[in-house]
């Protein structure tokens, strides 16, 4: 079962399932609270650790489109 999306988690999925996102900096972000359901993947784009780069899994397109919200 596919857990509730708000509207804010859909845009954002449909925002990474269209290009994957660095942010810069020490961020936290509720948006950003799905990579512990395995909805998003962050990785390190520097050896600082001062930017990471956010995608959007295979779990996370499935749910989008669970909500009918995949960009086809």
């Amino acid at each position: 079962m596919t857990d509730i999306l708000t509207n804010d988690e859909i845009s954002l999925l449909r925002s990474l399932e269209k290009k994957s996102r660095t942010i810069t900096g020490n961020f936290t972000h509720k948006r950003y609270d799905r990579e512990t359901k395995g909805y998003i993947k962050r990785s390190s784009q520097s050896p600082s650790m001062q930017d990471m780069l956010y995608e959007i899994t295979d779990a996370g397109k499935a749910a989008l489109r669970a909500v009918g919200g995949a960009a086809d």
